[in-house]
């Protein structure tokens, strides 16, 4: 059969054709998906090693090989998260917002019957929770955080074995139920966003176990996670190490990696391997900067009373554009010329420093400001036992401060402290009798000051008769500090005392 075509004809047939391969239409052509690819891999991989050119490379290049799939946009949002997260720019922050919207536009045009379709979303409102706590936005973190949670909880009713959905649900569960008093009349807001140390700690585990059976983008992620709720919440030194020491992650070629195992081994009594992990660092100008490893080595090797410390410090200071750990810096710095140099000219230069630079929003930062502002200085003998502890230099502390002894009577100023520092001493060396008295004795005496030996020493007391199965002792003691209310370190002290409650329920 012979066709003969009109011009018309011709011309409308011409423009079906061009319909039908140019346009992105659902009956057209195949709907949006959401796949782990090869290239999704290589991607993700280089942004957690900082190369955040490279991933935006590669998924560049992949909008026009696989313009359907939409994992493209959940990988590159963590492009956005370690900027706001590691740089701590407002501006910054303010500028690349925008993209959050349009990520999430372009996740709800993938496959709704996918178990990424919810779980894609989660993740990216969840980046921005967080990214939003380093400038004080707590209202939409939490409308966020609530957000993420309800979609991934949404997930695992439906996809119950897609167990990555723990991933994130665990850090939600275990922090949720620890927040801060600040965090109470905004929680109220949010009706079912709540959880448990113990929840959050089972379901990290079982994302592990997941991980095991499984090939799993994001294992490391999960491990740390898991590290990081045994530590702080749990408690649990020995298996926060465990943990992320089965993980395996490459420290030698990701500054992540390289953060989150220094700093687990520096809190749990292993400061010469957090500074031989810190020594190799990755470093290149193909990477986002990060500083605060510059903060960690130099903090790690003052711990160690090294003659080098300041070097690490100064160039954090004199790099880092963020907000956050300026003035502790300033302050350590302020140490290392008190106890290190002997140069009391130095040590008020960089005391006034440190109450004219940075800001105080996270602890270390309020704390610095406090100890900066007071009238008199610390006492050299009391902060080099302190820094040996901090290092996990127990013994050495111990001999020091039982040779310096007679320079703390009863009525001198520093007896509460002197206390509190034998106190901690002693409970690593696992004499908890002794522990006990100390502690007490720097509860008394200390409860109506503003510094946080008193409040520190009724939390480990808490922990010691937790781990003595005492828990009426346990329960009081927590109590006890959760009423002492510190200019320093109240909000970290204070969870540590909720979580402790919430684990001898």
């Amino acid at each position: 059969m012979k066709f003969n075509y009109t011009s018309i004809q011709r011309r409308i047939l011409l423009i079906a054709v061009f319909f039908f391969l140019f346009t992105d239409i659902s009956f057209v052509s195949a709907q949006n998906y959401f796949k782990i690819t090869p290239g999704i891999k290589k991607a993700y991989t280089a942004i957690n090693n900082l190369k955040l050119k490279e991933g935006q490379k590669i998924l560049d290049s992949l909008k026009r090989s696989e313009p359907k799939n939409m994992m493209v946009y959940h990988i590159e949002d963590y492009i956005d998260f370690y900027k706001i997260f590691i740089n701590e720019d407002y501006n910054e922050f303010v500028e690349l917002e925008k993209n959050k919207n349009i990520r999430l536009s372009k996740i709800a045009s993938g496959d709704k019957k996918s178990p990424y379709y919810r779980f894609c979303e989660a993740e990216i409102k969840l980046h921005w929770a967080l990214g939003r706590l380093k400038f004080e936005e707590y209202f939409t973190t939490l409308k966020e955080l609530k957000s993420a949670h309800d979609l991934l909880t949404e997930n695992s009713k439906l996809y119950p074995d897609f167990a990555i959905n723990k991933k994130s649900l665990s850090a939600i569960h275990a922090l949720v139920g620890t927040f801060p008093d600040t965090y109470k009349n905004l929680l109220s807001l949010f009706s079912g966003l709540s959880g448990s140390i113990k929840l959050g700690a089972r379901e990290a585990e079982e994302a592990i176990n997941f991980t095991k059976k499984k090939e799993c983008l994001f294992k490391d992620e999960i491990y740390t996670i898991a590290a990081f709720i045994a530590l702080h919440l749990e408690n649990n030194k020995e298996k926060a190490w465990n943990l992320i020491s089965s993980a395996k992650l490459n420290t030698t070629t990701s500054p992540l990696a390289c953060f989150v195992v220094s700093n687990i081994a520096s809190k749990t009594g292993r400061n010469d391997q957090a500074i031989s992990i810190l020594y190799k660092k990755p470093v290149s100008k193909d990477r986002l900067p990060f500083y605060y490893l510059d903060y960690m080595l130099g903090k790690s090797k003052l711990y160690r009373l090294d003659e080098d410390a300041n070097i690490h410090l100064l160039k954090f200071i004199q790099n880092f554009r963020g907000i956050n750990y300026i003035k502790d810096a300033y302050l350590k710095l302020a140490w290392y010329e008190l106890i290190i140099k002997k140069n009391d000219t130095n040590y008020r230069k960089f005391i006034e420093k440190t109450i004219n630079e940075g800001k105080t929003i996270v602890d270390e930062d309020k704390t610095a400001f406090k100890e900066a502002t007071l009238l008199f200085s610390p006492s050299p003998d009391l902060l080099k036992s302190r820094l040996l502890f901090d290092g996990s230099y127990l013994t050495k502390a111990y001999k020091y401060l039982e040779i310096n002894k007679s320079k703390f009577p009863v009525e001198n100023k520093d007896y509460p402290e002197y206390n509190y520092r034998m106190g901690r001493i002693l409970q690593l060396l696992n004499n908890n009798f002794d522990a006990l008295a100390r502690f007490n004795n720097a509860i008394q005496l200390g409860k109506k000051n503003d510094f946080y030996f008193a409040c520190s020493s009724a939390l480990q007391s808490g922990i010691i008769y937790e781990n003595m199965n005492d828990k009426k002792n346990a329960k009081k003691y927590y109590n006890i500090c959760l009423n002492i209310e510190p200019q320093e370190y109240k909000n970290s002290l204070h969870q540590k005392a909720k979580a402790g409650l919430l684990r001898i329920k």
